[in-house]
């Protein structure tokens, strides 16, 4: 069985605010410069009946990007995706290194607009478009 926090150097876990994703993941990330990396082991759990990665665990952890990706440089917010778009576009097996990445389109007052991919090697696995609403942090 492969161990789930067998990551990449410099990737580090995100745990705290979002038990969900504590639980389907876990997720990590890295920043590099001006990119935020995110990845995920996929292990036994993650598993579907054909033995590839659930597409809801994909989906999950496309979620966890583009909040991640939203809230990227800005401080005094979170957010909550409000629209996720994604096309499956191949399948992720049990022990890759499943990473995600993307850019921030647009940011209005109210609303993050993000695009993205999950990719396992030189693979696209899941494309996604997403929305997030920003709200201010409350401490």
């Amino acid at each position: 069985m492969m161990d789930e926090y067998q990551v990449p150097e410099g990737f580090r876990h995100y745990s705290g605010p979002s038990p969900a994703e504590d639980n389907i993941g876990p997720f990590f990330y890295r920043k590099l410069d001006d990119e935020l990396l995110l990845g995920m082991r996929a292990t036994d759990k993650h598993a579907n009946g054909t033995g590839s990665v659930h597409g809801g665990v994909l989906l999950a952890f496309a979620d966890y990007a583009v909040t991640m990706l939203a809230l990227s440089g800005v401080s005094g917010e979170t957010c909550v995706t409000v629209s996720l778009n994604s096309d499956f576009m191949a399948a992720a097996q049990l022990g890759d290194w499943v990473a995600g990445s993307g850019e921030v389109v647009r940011r209005t007052g109210s609303m993050t607009f993000v695009r993205g991919q999950l990719t396992v090697d030189v693979a696209t696995v899941l494309s996604f478009l997403a929305v997030a609403r920003r709200l201010k942090r409350r401490d």
